[in-house]
């Protein structure tokens, strides 16, 4: 039932389309109070994968597709959601959600390329907005309650909505997408013609959903048909661009998330594949000399970044922090490649040379924006080293990243009690108030 209501509330959240909208170059501050409400409740649900390298190799796919959209300077985010079912959506603000089972139904990175182009479009047309201004501000936050209870998993309460006259409301508004989903093919499919991606992958993946049993959340909340699919492939037909070869990152990380769901490997017709995934395996298994063995023949035939980052990881658990870092060194020379970095640290930390790790880990982030995970680890670092003043800092910046203001406030707090600079006292009384001034901002 849980699983029914999520899906039906996608609908009228994201897969609405009207008529062309005029594109808005900037969100109100509405949208953002909206998004940063819907930003938590994606936290709430404690399914956002941690996976470092698959939550930034998704941001990455995404900001490339973003930057051939409509609307190229609106606000976006991504994140991969562990659920085995094929679903995908488009919330507040950007926030764009892709289940895991989504991206393990792929068969090629232009196909998770053409979803995430239809939920972009359903952004950048306005959709999400038009909806709210048709629909009136109080039935809008009604179902954004219901989201929320479905999200959080409030079954009691999700049934009982289910059953009151919210429940045809959405049918309507199931009804209504089903005249309106034809835009974000379209625009979609423009995007992935202006991208390096094969134009044909939005089509592909939808020809091969109408028969899948365990896309029925994605067929409800992007209610396909016979003609939708026939003016997706006439679309493309034209087209002799074929998109680029599938990167070993997209392939490496539907192999992780298979293997951290069903804890055994799926064997691959590429050798770079198997023995990644070996020595993966291994690894995770804390069979070290093993996983060394594997990662070194995987060295022989592919030295792509995902193989540079497991060998440095492997050489670190067994001790080797110089060879660790060369290996994360051949990736860190790319620009903003988190994911090195992030390893780089974590390799410090986990041979106890915590200032090392604050001093490779702090740089990066005090001029980038950086993932959930590494204002975690930086705050690790910091509290290993006995400075819980800037662990309690680093803390509130990650909190900051889910939205959290409140939480992140309480953190900034905390931290002023125990740091003994009065510039570092300073620097977080301002962080305090700024926060409050956003808080103040959003209240009604």
């Amino acid at each position: 039932m849980k699983k029914f209501l999520f899906t039906l509330l996608l609908i009228p959240f994201f897969a609405f389309a009207l008529s062309v909208p005029n594109l808005q170059l900037t969100e109100t501050l509405a949208e953002k109070k909206q998004g940063r409400a819907f930003l938590q409740l994606i936290w709430n649900t404690g399914a956002v994968v941690s996976d470092i390298e698959a939550s930034i190799y998704l941001k990455k796919i995404g900001r490339e597709l973003v930057a051939y959209s409509e609307n190229p300077n609106k606000h976006f985010d991504f994140f991969f959601l562990r659920d085995n079912s094929i679903n995908a959506f488009a919330g507040p603000y950007g926030y764009i959600g892709v289940h895991t089972g989504m991206l393990l139904s792929s068969d090629t990175e232009s196909e998770l390329a053409g979803v995430l182009s239809h939920e972009i479009s359903h952004v950048t047309q306005n959709h999400l907005v038009r909806h709210a201004e048709k629909s009136g501000k109080q039935n809008y936050l009604l179902l954004a309650g219901v989201l929320a209870a479905a999200l959080v998993g409030n079954g009691k309460v999700s049934e009982a909505i289910l059953t009151s006259t919210v429940a045809g409301t959405l049918q309507q508004n199931i009804n209504f997408t089903r005249k309106h989903e034809w835009e974000a093919d379209r625009i979609g499919t423009a995007m992935l013609e202006r991208s390096t991606f094969d134009p044909k992958g939005m089509a592909n993946f939808f020809t091969k959903l109408k028969d899948n049993a365990n896309a029925q959340e994605f067929l409800q909340s992007h209610p396909l048909s016979v003609n939708r699919i026939a003016d997706s492939l006439q679309r493309t037909a034209r087209s002799d661009r074929g998109g680029r070869v599938d990167s070993f990152e997209y392939k490496t990380i539907k192999a992780k998330l298979y293997y951290q769901d069903k804890q055994e490997i799926k064997f691959e017709k590429s050798p770079a594949i198997t023995h990644y995934m070996q020595a993966y395996q291994a690894f995770k298994k804390q069979d070290y000399q093993n996983a060394k063995r594997y990662v070194d023949e995987l060295l022989t035939i592919n030295t792509d970044k995902p193989s540079n980052i497991l060998a440095g990881r492997i050489a670190s658990k067994m001790g080797n922090v110089k060879l660790a870092q060369q290996y994360f060194a051949k990736n860190i020379t790319e620009e903003n490649n988190e994911v090195s970095i992030y390893y780089a640290a974590k390799a410090y930390l986990d041979n106890q040379q915590y200032r090392s790790g604050i001093a490779i880990l702090k740089p990066f982030l005090r001029t980038n924006q950086g993932n959930y995970e590494s204002y975690k680890l930086l705050a690790l670092l910091y509290i290993r080293q006995g400075d819980e003043g800037r662990s309690h800092i680093q803390s509130a910046k990650a909190l900051v990243v889910q939205g959290r203001f409140n939480k992140a406030i309480g953190h900034y707090e905390r931290a002023k009690t125990l740091v003994g600079s009065q510039d570092l006292y300073d620097v977080v009384n301002v962080k305090i108030k700024g926060l409050q001034e956003v808080i103040d901002l959003y209240k009604d």
